[in-house]
């Protein structure tokens, strides 16, 4: 199953708009954090191209003859053309010729590597691009999962090949996306597993076939061995980041829920002076921490989350586990677990949220039109919190939501106090009122919500409405 490909249309819409356009020189600089599926993706590219205009190189970790032999071994195997190289100029030259008569596609995986190894070869395509290779028919694809060695060589103004590539980031798939992959679980199931999880395609495979979620974190991140036991910290070696013990700090914080940069500081003990670096590596470099404000509230009320989802779970769940997992003992980490689970679960249910009815922009739900200008959550130094709010100015229509994920029905209260919360909001205009609850509603919730004409939805609508999205 691994094997599958899933998704990635705009992707893959845009690499062949780039290549049906091919009149003169494209280079692209595909990047995105490892295992999100930057490699699959590409090979599904080349899949549709001619066996003669492609070549399709991976760059190991081996010496700058070993490359140069891979290059050779790849044309002979590829293109059934016997070629030596002894050179890079060799085969740069190799490549103008291939691309004089017909459209032709060179994808490099992990060219960062290129960069310790070889670096006489990127600065001999930088030459050759400008002078030769950028006139001819002819897509160059650097592709590589370490952003900072990416973001040098491309976006740095001391980068080799500064301005001559168009920037292409993979990231994890969507909850829309990710549903593709499990079509055979319910509409919780789904939820739960992406909470776990995420959306990243590597991760997801590997639970592919595996019947619970509980037996999926069991397997895969508890048991000595897992083969996702490991993973943030492979990624911070992957990554030659130092001073691992503060990052995992950070994190930690920001999973459990301090996660205000003052509440990070106090938990870790870093200085304010020295947090937005390390802060600014996990979010540029890493691709892991984003800051959330609130919807029209004060950047200083701002909020640090971690984007994938099994960081944070990992992080919330794994790291403070680690000597009772090292020991064997999985109990006391499955034991945290089994108590948090649904309400960590609950706090991805409002990403999800927010992602439907971004889908559903322009258009309606359960006959009620979604029509905003921006979304998110709102809240406000007193704890209190809106799961969903979403505005549109020109109309000065304010959406206002509340999102359950708990086993029971979702009441009249739950009702009445979105509606007391939103008059803290500071947005005037119409206000529609919305529940979304795992459990559905209790009858006195909904006749009350029939009155004032609030949009209500459970699972069943939820699964529907991705459905038909």
């Amino acid at each position: 199953m691994a094997k599958d490909f899933y998704n990635r249309k705009n992707e893959l819409g845009i690499l062949k708009a780039k290549h049906e356009d091919l009149g003169s020189g494209q280079m692209l600089a595909i990047y995105g954090r490892r295992r999100v599926g930057k490699t699959e993706l590409i090979k599904e590219f080349l899949s549709k191209l001619p066996n003669k205009e492609k070549l399709y190189i991976y760059i190991d970790l081996s010496s700058r003859q070993e490359i140069l032999n891979t290059i050779t071994a790849s044309v002979h195997d590829q293109l059934g053309e016997t070629v030596r190289f002894d050179n890079f100029g060799e085969f740069l030259a190799y490549l103008k010729k291939k691309a004089e008569h017909s459209k032709f596609v060179l994808a490099i995986d992990e060219f960062p590597r290129l960069l310790s190894i070889a670096p006489e070869f990127i600065t001999k395509l930088q030459n050759e691009w400008d002078s030769r290779l950028r006139h001819e028919k002819i897509m160059v694809i650097l592709v590589g999962s370490s952003i900072g060695m990416m973001q040098k060589i491309t976006e740095s103004k001391a980068g080799a090949l500064y301005g001559r590539a168009t920037r292409l980031k993979v990231s994890p798939f969507r909850y829309a996306d990710f549903r593709l992959m499990f079509t055979e679980l319910t509409e919780e199931q789904k939820i739960e597993r992406f909470a776990v999880f995420g959306g990243t395609p590597y991760y997801l495979a590997k639970t592919k076939g595996i019947g619970s979620t509980r037996e999926a974190i069991i397997s895969l991140t508890l048991k000595k061995g897992g083969d996702l036991a490991e993973e943030p910290k492979a990624l911070m070696e992957f990554e030659n980041v130092r001073a691992h013990a503060k990052y995992n700090s950070i994190l930690h914080s920001i999973a459990s829920g301090r996660d205000t940069l003052k509440d990070i500081a106090d938990f870790t003990k870093l200085k304010n002076t020295v947090m937005p670096a390390y802060i600014k590596k996990m979010d540029e470099l890493l691709d892991i921490i984003g800051k959330n404000d609130p919807m029209l509230g004060k950047e200083r009320t701002g909020k640090y989350a971690i984007r994938d989802n099994f960081f944070r779970f990992w992080y919330r769940f794994i790291f403070p586990n680690q000597t009772s997992l090292s020991l064997g003992n999985e109990k006391i980490a499955m034991k945290a677990i089994d108590d948090d689970l649904n309400s960590y679960t609950g706090r991805i249910f409002e990403d999800v949220c927010r992602e439907l009815l971004t889908l559903y922009l322009n258009r309606k739900i359960k006959g009620t039109e979604i029509s905003f200008d921006s979304i998110g959550a709102w809240w406000d130094r007193n704890t209190n919190e809106v799961d969903i709010v979403a505005n549109n100015k020109d109309e000065r229509k304010v959406y206002a939501g509340e999102v359950k994920w708990t086993n029971h029905p979702c009441g009249i209260d739950v009702l009445n106090s979105l509606i007391e919360k939103s008059k803290m909001i500071p947005l005037s205009g119409t206000y529609q009122f919305m529940l979304i609850s795992k459990s559905g509603f209790t009858d006195e919730c909904i006749s009350k919500m029939k009155q004032i004409n609030a949009l209500h939805l459970d699972l069943k609508d939820i699964q529907k409405l991705f459905d038909s999205a």
